[in-house]
């Protein structure tokens, strides 16, 4: 098995994280409901903490994820950055990846050509990433 490149980890790593992110929003809007029951200041204390580091990491990984979605933004070729942002789920759900034959059916290409536009969206983020890091 090959070495996954950069921008690959990076993309691999965007539905599992959204999904996270939109728990977390879940957790947050929605807390156990302490209808009738009478909390202790220690028990309202650690919910508040609780809550505090849940909004902790939450922010963390919205911030992270705004990066990915700048980074791939910056994609040269409009139908790469296209194929990137529906196949990682960077426009609708972000809950699945798209497989690449419905991307094809959606913007009415062969699944070879967009197989193709794939692999230069991952060519062209991984020379923004190293870029970035010069």
């Amino acid at each position: 098995m090959a070495d996954l490149s950069l921008a690959e980890i990076l993309l691999d790593s965007l539905v599992p994280a959204q999904r996270l992110i939109r728990r977390l929003q879940a957790v947050l809007k929605a807390p156990l409901p302490y209808v009738g029951i009478r909390l202790s200041p220690e028990a309202k204390a650690a919910r508040a903490a609780f809550q505090s580091v849940v909004q902790h990491d939450l922010d963390e990984l919205t911030a992270q994820r705004g990066k990915c979605v700048a980074l791939v933004k910056m994609i040269p070729d409009q139908t790469a950055r296209t194929v990137i942002e529906l196949r990682y789920g960077l426009v609708g759900s972000g809950y699945e990846k798209m497989p690449h034959f419905k991307i094809g059916e959606k913007l009415n290409y062969s699944d070879k050509t967009i197989f193709r536009y794939h692999q230069k969206g991952i060519d062209q983020l991984n020379q923004l990433l190293e870029g970035e890091k010069a």
